[in-house]
């Protein structure tokens, strides 16, 4: 009922074109058999004949009754997009008028071009249509202009892509009806969202993101293949001439399709290799057309339309692979084990981690969860002046993780020459558990900034578990107090021996009571608790019985001095002491404290439904955070694990999953999935699917 109430215009006009469908009889007898289509269609006749109300009327119908799904599904898919960004009313005047501008301009193209004697426009001016598509592309196209700039190139792309290709290869009326309608809204859309015309040239450098000049190049190559095939199965004369009527051995025409399709998929993943391999060929290709076509206009060849649009298409190709070549910087798989750590995917090494390490302590980070990117399941990349970014690459996605660590050039800077590394190699970058810091550095270059989290900080100066708001910390340490059981600090590495075995087998109770594997990525286990700068907190009672564990990792100012830690695992023995994790945190708050330290953070929980942030970066984002946090809280008891955390009145920063736009977030969320349940087999990944 909500997108009814959004799009009326819309719902309302393919309700009439449906109810005159079903009125007339023409949803299942075709309207060109009727004696009075000529009285309801419009056409370059039509407008020559001064019939000027079937340009409203022919609006209303659908030459057959299979066209009629097609019809209002292309009708409310493109005015519907224009009625929910533009409003109805502005919608409708700009579906009215452009389908009238659309019909009647391209009518009139038509009627120009035959007078020229050209053949096409001879035969396509006598024909007759209807429908309502030209209003709904001009609508279209106008609405995209007050879109995100990368979604306004690609809506722009898909419309206009379309109309060239229908008009290509099939050249019907309602193509040149089409053409006129999309040039005419891509003119007026500006200024009907009162958006200033962008000049082409910024344009071009702007709107189009390197993964988009990727899969732009790589479509020349999958639209060859289709050029390919159709031409076997068509043979219909349109614009540039005989398209088909000449088929081939399929054997061939497979070797082919297959050579074109290996060729696309190498310029996808922005391969150097597979540009040389693309440029060169379409090179030859535009040479060996040339050749052609001088013996076509040497009347020793006869003339093909498929051979003026291989010319067309080739030509293009051509200028698109010269003019995206920085896209293809992706050295692959051998190039990347010779690149050093400064490429994204290269072979992470023992001195990797080890200078990452070096460079959090000296500087710091701005993300107080910084130390979970010291992990070995990581890799790192390091660029110039110290800077660094420890990542995931899962699924083609590069996720890079919290917040860059900067050195002497300010983060921003570090991100942006990480992201670029990343599009380098062929990947899709995405930072994951970022700071506000680093959301505004997204949203300056119009990504996406999606909480998926909220941190919780405890400030430690002059805290005192002191009223009502305290309660429940209170009864932990006099419920510890009975029981003689106290909190003790140690390294792991270096705790008795009874102490490290208790702990291991806690946690390996822990995960053994789990329908799924332990989760990682931004969760650490006992190998993390296991560093030497982590300190673990343990409950133990008079008999050095070990009633829960937590360890916390080191969070460095910018001066390279530990200012406070994060709290990362927490394993409570089943049966144990009930309070064991309230006495944990608390106790663990007040060592610090005493010791001088300025904060400790409760970490994050992730998919624990705390989520904020401005409503254009929720929405189905947020419902799908919810559901998966939904299907996980039996495992892992997220959600619980955020109401625990309240009993410490902390202050709340949130956390983010930046991406480049919302086309990248499916394939974000994969990857990211991926990085948590690595250890996942494929029944348990199936069995969550199911439940999800």
């Amino acid at each position: 009922m909500a997108v009814l109430r959004r799009v009326p215009f819309t719902i309302g006009v393919a309700a009439l074109i449906l109810g005159l469908a079903i009125a007339t009889g023409t949803l299942w007898s075709p309207l060109e058999s009727k004696d009075w289509f000529a009285d309801v269609a419009y056409g370059p006749q039509a407008l020559a004949d001064h019939r000027w109300w079937t340009f409203a009327t022919g609006a209303l119908f659908a030459l057959a009754p299979w066209q009629y799904p097609v019809v209002i599904g292309f009708f409310v898919l493109l005015s519907g997009l224009a009625e929910w960004r533009l409003g109805t009313k502005v919608a409708a005047v700009c579906v009215v008028l452009g389908q009238l501008v659309g019909v009647v301009g391209g009518c009139a193209l038509v009627l120009l071009l035959a007078e020229t004697g050209w053949g096409w426009a001879v035969r396509i001016s006598d024909d007759l249509d209807l429908g309502f598509s030209a209003g709904g592309m001009c609508a279209a196209m106008i609405a995209s202009a007050g879109l995100r700039r990368r979604w306004r190139g690609r809506v722009r792309l898909a419309l206009v892509g379309y109309t060239l290709t229908s008009l290509t290869f099939l050249g019907f009326l309602y193509d040149v009806e089409h053409l006129v309608a999309v040039v005419v809204g891509l003119a007026a859309g500006p200024w009907v969202v009162g958006r200033r015309p962008t000049p082409l040239r910024t344009v071009l450098q702007a709107t189009f993101t390197r993964r988009d000049l990727r899969l732009i190049a790589a479509g020349f190559f999958w639209w060859s293949a289709a050029l390919t095939l159709i031409a076997q199965v068509v043979d219909r004369e349109g614009p540039f001439g005989q398209i088909g009527g000449d088929p081939e051995s399929w054997w061939w025409v497979l070797v082919q399709v297959a050579a074109d399709l290996v060729v696309a998929q190498g310029l996808v993943r922005g391969r150097r290799t597979w540009w040389w391999v693309a440029a060169v060929i379409t090179a030859l290709s535009v040479v060996l057309v040339l050749v052609s076509a001088g013996f076509v206009l040497a009347g020793e060849l006869d003339n093909s339309g498929l051979l003026w649009l291989s010319l067309v298409l080739d030509g293009l190709g051509l200028v698109v692979l010269l003019w995206g070549r920085r896209a293809f910087r992706n050295p692959g798989r051998r190039g990347l084990r010779k690149a050093g750590p400064q490429s994204i995917g290269a072979l992470a090494t023992d001195a990797h981690r080890a200078r990452a390490r070096a460079l959090l302590a000296d500087h710091g980070s701005g993300n107080r969860l910084a130390w979970m990117t010291t992990w070995p399941q990581n890799s790192w990349w390091f660029g110039p002046e110290d800077g660094a970014v420890a990542y995931r690459l899962t699924s083609g996605v590069a996720i890079g993780l919290c917040d860059p660590i900067a050195g002497e050039r300010h983060p921003h800077e570090v991100a942006d020459a990480f992201v670029a590394a990343a599009r380098d190699g062929g990947t899709t970058p995405c930072l994951f558990s970022a700071s506000p810091v680093l959301a505004d550095w997204a949203r300056e270059r119009g990504w996406l900034a999606v909480q998926v989290a909220e941190e919780a900080i405890v400030d430690l100066a002059g805290l005192e578990f002191r009223g009502k708001k305290w309660q429940d910390v209170r009864s932990a340490f006099n419920q510890a107090e009975k029981q003689g059981i106290e909190v003790r600090l140690h390294r792991l590495a270096e705790a008795p021996r009874s102490i490290r075995v208790q702990v291991a087998a806690i946690c390996d109770e822990w995960v053994h009571d789990k329908k799924l594997p332990e989760m990682g990525f931004t969760l650490g286990g006992l190998e993390e608790a296991k560093d030497p700068d982590v300190w673990i907190a343990i409950a133990v009672d008079q008999d050095m019985t070990v009633h829960g564990v937590t360890s916390w990792m080191p969070i460095h100012g910018t001066n390279g001095q530990v200012e406070g830690w994060t709290l990362d695992l927490m394993r409570r023995l089943p049966g144990g002491f009930r309070y064991a994790m309230e006495l944990l945190i608390a106790g663990s708050c007040q060592i610090f404290r005493d010791d001088g330290y300025a904060l400790v953070s409760l970490s994050g929980a992730p998919l624990a439904h705390a989520r904020g942030g401005d409503e254009d970066e929720r929405g189905v984002v947020d419902t799908m955070l919810d559901r998966l946090g939904e299907v996980l809280e039996p495992y892992y008891g997220f959600r619980s694990l955020q109401a625990f955390k309240a009993k410490f009145q902390p202050r709340y920063e949130p956390l983010y999953l930046l991406v480049e736009d919302e086309a990248v977030l499916p394939l974000a969320g994969v990857a990211i999935g991926r990085a948590y349940l690595a250890d996942a087999t494929l029944g348990q990944l199936l069995s969550l699917t199911v439940k999800g």
